[in-house]
This record gives structure tokens, sequence and C-alpha cells, in this order.
């Protein structure tokens, strides 16, 4: 049931927020690694066996980070044709391939982290220095950066990601207002 007030939480907001935007769950294979307050996302019209391959990889490239410490938490592939205007949308920076809504617990990620075109791909490589597996995991912990302390300061979310990439646990005492707060992992 928690997953269909998620969904339903997200949905809304999405809406709100990035003009209609609908997300549906990525039926990927359940995994003991991975706590279920975790859900894998992705926009309506995105073809279903892209979106399995996809949020599949995304998960895998998570699986060595401190996920429980998110809490609950989405992760939301958007194709790589709707990206852009989604991103301008929400007054971002459309060559960024992914982003957070702290308010709403969700990270939305371009679909071009995966398979990329060419013309994608030179574009990542020229503000970021690389592509593949190792942006992902550049993003995936920029972005658990900003999760995991609140962090809204892409500074201070930079480092938090370092510090995971590192195998350390973010100090978020460098966010102005974090509070230490408990996150119990679910175990169903």
């Amino acid at each position: 049931m928690k997953i269909w007030i998620l969904i339903a939480v997200l949905f809304a907001a999405c809406a709100a927020q990035t003009q209609n935007l609908m997300i549906v769950p990525a039926p990927v294979m359940p995994d003991s690694t991975i706590s279920k307050n975790i859900q894998f996302l992705c926009t309506q019209h995105f073809e279903q066996a892209e979106c399995v391959k996809d949020a599949t990889a995304l998960r895998q490239a998570m699986v060595r980070y401190p996920m429980q410490l998110l809490g609950t938490w989405a992760f939301v592939v958007v194709p790589a044709d709707d990206w852009k205007a989604l991103v301008r949308s929400q007054g971002g920076d459309p060559v960024s391939p992914a982003f957070s809504m702290l308010d709403q617990r969700a990270t939305l990620l371009d679909s071009s982290l995966f398979v990329g075109t060419a013309v994608r791909n030179k574009e990542l490589m020229e503000r970021f220095g690389m592509i593949g597996a190792a942006l992902v995991d550049l993003a995936v912990t920029h972005e658990m950066g900003h999760a995991i302390c609140q962090e809204k300061n892409e500074r201070r979310a930079d480092d938090y990601g370092k510090e995971l990439r590192e195998g350390k646990t973010p100090d978020c005492s460098k966010t102005p207002g974090y509070r230490l707060a408990v996150v119990a992992q679910n175990p169903q």
C-alpha cells in the first residue's frame, strides 16, 4: 500500500511541477539489497523494456551505497527526448543528467546516462569529462548527497557525493539546519 501512496504523492507533485509528467513503476526484479522504501519509476511514455533496462542499471549502480539513509525515496528515469524540456520547465540546467526534488523525495535521471546518443555523449563529456558508468556513479552519488543531507547547495552535494564514492557516510553537519534523523530500513 505504501508504494501506491508514494506513487500518488509523486504523481501529484510531478504533475504540478513538471507540466503533467506522469510516472509509473519500473517493473524491476526485487532485490534484498535494496530497501522497499526505494522505488524505481519511469515516465509513462517511456518504452517499458527500456525502462526496465535503465532502472535495473540504476539499481545496480546504487547497491554499493548506503541507500537506507535515504528513507523513502523514488528514482525516476526520464526518456532522453523529454529530458531537456523537463529540466528547463524546472529552471534547471538542461545539460545536467539528474536533479532531485527534495520536498517530493524524488530524483529524476536522464536515460542518456545509460544509453546516450553521440550528440548527448559529446555534450556530457564536454561538461563532466566522462560518460557511461563513471558518469552514472557521479550522478547517483551527487544526487544521494542532496537526498541524504537534504542539501540544496550543489557544491556541498558534490562533497557529500565524493564522501560516498570514498566509502564514507556523508557528514551532513555542513548543511545549515540539518537535523540528524534516524532512518529505519523497512525489512519488508
